[in-house]
């Protein structure tokens, strides 16, 4: 009979207080290996076109989409659907958000635990997006352009929710001044406190 690896001395740090599956994480270690291997091996036979040189644009272009598709394939309402069969739904959070928790058996809660961490994510996109731009840059631009914008995008919408949040605490501050106070007559000067 084998053993889990968390009972093994070599990993005996992790007695399994928190149930973490090594061994199926280990597993998609190997799959992400394994894929980027064969792909290199696929490439190889190219020469250096076969891995075309990123510029700093295309490491700026791919990181925001890299970020924005690991956001939606972990977080957001749509691609619960993706999610559910290895996650337990937790509460709704802030733009089109869900907290989920992963479920199951080692190899499902590894995979729930991949596809629900944003972070955990991103090496399996970017590493997505880097092959596919070293195939076919133009197409895999266009996509990553699509993602980068709505990440931008969305920086700009809670930068207006922090202003408006802003504001918001401003008036209010000043209302309760006001009325511990009293109105501010025009030509009065401002009492410092």
């Amino acid at each position: 009979m084998t053993k889990a690896l968390a009972e093994t001395k070599l990993f005996a740090g992790y007695d399994n207080r928190e149930d973490l599956p090594l061994g199926s994480y280990l597993l998609l270690m190997g799959v992400y290996g394994a894929s980027l291997a064969g792909y290199f091996a696929w490439r190889g036979g190219g020469g250096r076109r076969a891995f075309p040189r990123m510029d700093l644009e295309d490491v700026l272009l791919f990181g925001l989409a890299t970020h924005k598709i690991t956001r939606i394939t972990a977080k957001d309402f749509v691609t619960t659907l993706v999610r559910a069969p290895f996650v337990r739904f937790q509460r709704k959070e802030r733009a089109g958000e869900v907290s989920e928790s992963s479920r199951g058996g080692a190899l499902r809660r590894a995979v729930g635990d991949l596809l629900s961490c944003p972070f955990c994510l991103g090496p399996w996109v970017a590493g997505a997006l880097v092959s596919a731009h070293a195939v076919r840059p133009s197409e895999t631009r266009l996509v990553a352009s699509i993602f980068a914008l709505t990440t931008l995008s969305d920086f700009l919408q809670r930068a207006y929710e922090w202003v408006g949040q802003g504001l918001k605490h401003t008036r209010e501050r000043a209302k309760a001044v006001e009325m511990s106070e009293g109105p501010l007559k025009e030509g009065a000067p401002a009492q410092a406190h």
